[in-house]
């Protein structure tokens, strides 16, 4: 079986989406971070950055090279405890639509993929899920990894406290922390069982 890799929204000569950063949006230094990224592709793809120097920051940024050739990239978004907002949901149809194929894939760990976006387009899907409270960071690499849980755990009467705060609190205090030996990845519960 042979694949074929869907046509790109843009061309990998277009230069790099520079959607406005608005700091009602999200946060400033969230804002900085990517556009260091966006800064670091382009040293990138100019070849004035190693290889393994970017790998370093795309990986950082939840982002996977795919192994189809040109420059198509895998973008792995963290869902904190499998709580979404309707406007997350909205979010990732249009990244899915825009940027990607048309679709996502839920992964086992609670974190949503999209494959097939071109390389210069990562900024802006970035800013994208930052506008809505999401974010790649630390999806991918040696860190500590999405917060998984129940995101009704604490709402039946039976249950002794909700975790989802919990899970929320960790996964709050836990962005930033690259560059750990391992990978890290923590799940809670609390639904009793019936």
């Amino acid at each position: 079986m042979t694949s074929t890799s869907p046509t790109s929204p843009t061309s990998p000569t277009s230069p790099i989406s520079s959607a406005p950063i608005s700091s009602e949006q999200f946060d400033r230094e969230v804002a900085e971070e990517i556009d260091r990224f966006a800064a670091n592709i382009e040293e990138y793809l100019a070849g004035d950055l190693d290889e393994d120097v970017f790998r370093v920051s795309r990986l950082n940024q939840g982002i996977y090279g795919q192994r189809q050739g040109g420059t198509n990239q895998m973008i792995r978004v963290k869902i904190p405890y499998g709580g979404v907002t309707p406007e997350q949901f909205e979010a990732f149809a249009d990244i899915a639509d825009k940027y990607s194929r048309g679709w996502g894939h839920l992964t086992t760990r609670q974190n949503i993929q999209f494959h097939f976006v071109e390389l210069r387009e990562t900024p802006a899907v970035l800013r994208d899920l930052a506008a809505v409270g999401l974010t790649s960071r630390e999806a991918c690499g040696d860190t500590v990894r999405n917060v998984a849980g129940c995101h009704l755990a604490g709402d039946l009467d039976e249950d002794v406290f909700r975790v989802s705060r919990l899970n929320q609190g960790i996964y709050g205090q836990r962005q930033g922390g690259t560059n750990q030996m391992i990978r890290v990845k923590i799940p809670y519960g609390g639904v009793t069982p019936e």
